[in-house]
């Protein structure tokens, strides 16, 4: 796996400014691209940590990038989306393995979405992480709040944590198929 991340955004200065928020949290060659076929053709040439797709394209739809870079090989793609958009794009992007990011996007949101899916993605997360990021996926929670509800989960029923994050797994993947 690559480092750092490539932030894909039409306007420059927000491009930018998610950039020094990223920089923050992950080390390694942060770049940019302003449209869909400059993200295609930087992923081809190099292998990033994560993918970041904020804001409208000139060329093409942010889902349909997302889609395509899935589908080649791009094992983390985040897209942010308007919250208006959130049920359409669940509906879209489900089971391509892209992160679905709402607006409006705070500093800490992204943060940590970045760490959580950058941990998962490095193998280092484990159960838990894994259930913390489907909860902030399908539920558009933040990570406290994720966190929080695994940990509540584990002191009412008494359970270990990761068998606890196991049984939010699995009754999140129930949900998303009984939707489908």
């Amino acid at each position: 796996m690559g480092d750092g991340m490539l932030v894909v955004c039409s306007q420059r200065e927000f491009a930018e400014q998610l950039l020094l928020i990223i920089s923050s949290v992950l080390v390694g060659a942060n770049s940019t691209a302003t449209s869909g076929a400059q993200a295609r053709r930087q992923t081809s040439l190099t292998e990033y940590a994560a993918v970041l797709i904020a804001g409208k394209l000139p060329d093409e739809t942010a889902a349909d990038l997302a889609i395509g870079l899935a589908e080649n090989g791009v094992k983390r793609v985040i897209i942010v989306v308007d919250r208006a958009n959130l049920a359409d794009a669940h509906e879209m992007l489900d089971g391509t393995g892209v992160t679905i990011l709402s607006k409006p996007l705070t500093k800490d949101a992204l943060t940590q979405a970045v760490k959580l899916i950058v941990k998962v993605g490095y193998g280092e997360g484990g159960i838990f992480e894994k259930a913390k990021l489907m909860l902030m996926q399908q539920k558009n929670w933040t990570e406290p709040q994720a966190h929080r509800y695994i940990q509540k989960i584990s002191m009412d029923k008494r359970l270990p944590r990761d068998v606890s994050s196991q049984y939010v797994i699995r009754a999140l993947e129930h949900e998303r198929d009984a939707q489908n």
